[in-house]
């Protein structure tokens, strides 16, 4: 690869790829290079090392899902909001397996930009979930509930822990529907 067509987002795209075939922790600044056809220390005029680098993959990452889910969410409130954000995170995740492994290890409060993107979901959950929730404690608690129910839908999938004849398409479903019905409930108890 020429120098000139060598920037940060190809090399994190790059470094993406690699993770895929041999694993995030095996990914060093010579295998990028060898990988790109570059010379190693060319990658460092780019990111300080490979922390450096692993934290713009974050920042790569929760900028395209981000993105992915506003887009998918114009339009939509109540019900439809919450399965298009359910659906839209855990097929993002799922086509990302790499770099959601490395966002859920890479502590948001430790870099501004990543913290401010992790915000940023957390304020699209919000408003998705104020339809129901007015209430600032109650919205903090089911966020968290949202999010949770995702991230472990995920997690155990990605790493085979369900098995059995059911369809995972429709437990994921089921999931889902259950969080629409407890919050809807929720909702119509807190306005009696």
């Amino acid at each position: 690869m020429q120098k000139r067509n060598l920037t940060k987002e190809k090399i994190i795209q790059v470094t993406f790829s690699l993770a895929d075939e041999i694993g995030l922790d095996q990914v060093t600044f010579q295998k990028i290079a060898e990988k790109l056809g570059i010379k190693y220390p060319s990658l460092y005029n780019h990111f300080n090392n490979m922390d450096d680098l692993k934290i713009k993959m974050t920042i790569y990452f929760l900028t395209k899902l981000n993105l992915e889910i506003m887009q998918r969410l114009i339009g939509k409130s109540g019900e439809a909001a919450i399965r298009e954000f359910a659906f839209t995170y855990r097929d993002f995740a799922f086509e990302n397996k790499t770099a959601y492994e490395l966002f859920l290890n890479i502590k948001s409060t430790k870099n501004e930009e990543v913290y401010l993107l992790a915000k940023q979901t957390t304020d699209i959950i919000n408003k998705i979930l104020n339809f129901y929730v007015k209430d600032t404690t109650e919205l903090i608690h089911k966020n968290r509930a949202l999010r949770s129910l995702l991230h472990g839908f995920v997690s155990l999938s990605s790493f085979g822990y369900f098995q059995g004849k059911a369809n995972l398409e429709d437990s994921f479903k089921i999931m889902i529907d259950d969080f629409i019905l407890l919050i809807s409930k929720s909702g119509n108890i807190k306005k009696k």
